[in-house]
């Protein structure tokens, strides 16, 4: 394992190589910025598995970088050199303390898959049950940590036109690194397959792996092995029977339930995490999840029932409820970029709504005025629009949108109204009531407060802190020409009085020094462009 200074200077390297020199103390620059993308995919390629890791990460973030970064991290292929099968016994035993042959029938030397972060072989337990292995590469958690942090080192040393594409690099960084952490301790995941088969058990349509929790570490992941079309392959699909619509259809009610109805998504839905058995579809890999409280889920009807009803200042207040500010945002700036996203839904029922376009245009916007969104929202996003391209995939020409308007049609999950109960309308009766009874009093109080000169009115000025200053500017100036005028006014009748006496050399000073200030003051004036 090389040291943190040789890997830290591997890194830089490399990335210079690519031209990203200019991050990190060399002045290198590509010539055509717009392959400026491509080659840091290229560069996150070259160092390695840890890097292809980081860049899988950062493609589920799309408040991190420009949207043609993002695109080109999504291109990573997390596929890696198998390890040593030795290895791979090793490690099985170091966590149950069992040999491989105590354990399983059989196991199969060949990998299945080799991906950044494990390896995933075929097997057969004593009880008879096909399984897939799934074991972390040997120092993946040591050498991933450390990258994820030297890479964090080298952007903290980029100029400030290179941190402008990150709303909050530090806090990104720290964030990448958590995720990473749960992603490396495989009984999260296996406890995630467990949590999605008891919440999916009613749909037919709909499965997982069941996971062998008895044989699952930190390292190590033991589940059901499920055989059928993997990679969502058109041409088996075709063979088999299946109706391509059919599974577009049932993979988009799927996940709309997984987001609306139970609030625990798969958050990588690509062909690869998905198979195709006995008329079900079956998600698979579930090292990235999102779990979104009943407040976030609520939230996200309100932003969407917000469009519909034209409501700016509604979906303003939601978003700067629900992100993290680090800078004061303007208010009025933000409401007019607001109007501007809203127009492109303007007509558009509830139903008609495109999520994934939606939730992009969200991103878009907040990461403008430098808001961060709950990191899950924007797994959201991102899996939305890995699924759009899913479907698009398996049927060109489907309304993706119709099928989701039939499932909000026949979901109690999202209402474009809110619910109204026995006890809501006996609470707001009540309510209404005590306002009107009190409304006499109210008004006589302010009545009386008028007639006594007591009324305070309070404005609110757009920009008001901007034109405060500039009033401050123009006061000070006034005051500093006052003075000036006095100190002449004062030094001609110094100079008046003192006539017969001698020349007057304090006269003189004040004079000089009232010519100074004035001089400064016209200066500062012909600066200011406002002469």
């Amino acid at each position: 394992m090389k040291s943190n200074r040789e890997r830290l200077t591997e890194i830089a390297s490399v990335l210079a190589s690519y031209g990203f020199g200019h991050i990190y103390r060399t002045r290198v620059r590509t010539k055509h910025k717009e392959q400026d993308a491509t080659n840091l995919r290229l560069a996150f390629e070259e160092l390695g598995p840890s890097f292809i890791k980081i860049g899988q990460i950062i493609s589920t973030r799309q408040d991190l970088l420009p949207p043609s970064y993002i695109k080109e991290m999504s291109k990573l292929r997390d596929d890696a050199p198998p390890f040593p099968f030795e290895d791979f016994a090793r490690i099985f035993k170091e966590d149950f303390k069992e040999d491989l042959d105590d354990v399983f029938e059989w196991v199969d030397k060949q990998p299945l898959a080799s991906a950044s972060v494990a390896q995933v072989h075929r097997a057969r337990l004593k009880t008879g049950d096909d399984v897939v292995v799934k074991v972390q590469r040997p120092e993946i958690e040591e050498n991933l940590l450390r990258d994820i942090q030297l890479f964090s080192r080298i952007v903290s040393m980029a100029p400030e036109t290179v941190k402008e594409m990150l709303v909050d690099a530090k806090a990104a960084f720290k964030e990448i690194e958590e995720t990473t952490k749960r992603e490396l301790d495989f009984r999260n995941e296996g406890q995630a397959l467990v949590k999605f088969r008891q919440l999916n058990k009613e749909l037919e349509a709909v499965a997982a792996p069941k996971p062998m929790l008895n044989y699952t570490s930190k390292r190590v992941l033991v589940e059901e092995y499920v055989e059928g079309i993997r990679g969502l392959n058109l041409q088996q699909i075709r063979e088999e029977g299946y109706d391509k619509y059919d599974i577009a259809e049932k993979l988009v009610y799927s996940f709309l339930s997984q987001v609306f109805k139970d609030g625990f998504f798969h958050g990588d839905p690509h062909p690869g995490n998905l198979i195709i058995k006995d008329k079900k579809i079956v998600f698979i890999d579930f090292g990235i999840v999102g779990e979104l409280s009943d407040a976030v889920k609520e939230d996200l009807i309100k932003l969407m029932r917000a469009i519909v009803f034209e409501d700016i200042d509604q979906l303003m207040n939601l978003l700067l409820q629900m992100a993290i500010t680090k800078d004061k945002v303007d208010r009025f700036d933000f409401s007019e970029d607001l109007n501007d996203f809203y127009q492109s839904y303007v007509s558009k029922s509830f139903g008609q709504i495109d999520l994934s376009t939606f939730f992009a245009d969200v991103l878009h916007v907040t990461h403008k005025y430098k808001m961060v969104m709950p990191n899950d929202f924007i797994l959201l996003a991102k899996s939305l629009t890995i699924i759009e391209g899913v479907v698009s995939e398996l049927h060109p020409d489907i309304n993706i949108m119709k099928i989701a308007t039939t499932y909000i049609k026949a979901s109690d999950d999202i209402s474009l109204v809110d619910g109204i109960s026995k006890d809501k309308l006996k609470l707001g009766a009540y309510q209404l009531a005590s306002d009107t009874i009190k409304l006499p009093s109210s008004l006589k109080k302010a009545l009386d407060t008028l007639n006594n000169g007591r009324l305070m009115l309070h404005i609110d000025l757009v920009h008001f802190e901007d034109k405060w200053r500039e009033v401050n500017k123009m006061v000070n100036r006034l005051v500093f020409a006052l003075i000036v005028s006095a100190l002449v006014m004062s030094s001609s009748i110094i100079f008046v009085m003192s006539e017969g006496a001698g020349v007057s050399f304090f006269a003189i000073a004040i004079f000089i020094g009232a010519i100074v200030m004035g001089l400064w003051l016209l200066i500062s004036i012909i600066k200011s462009g406002t002469l």
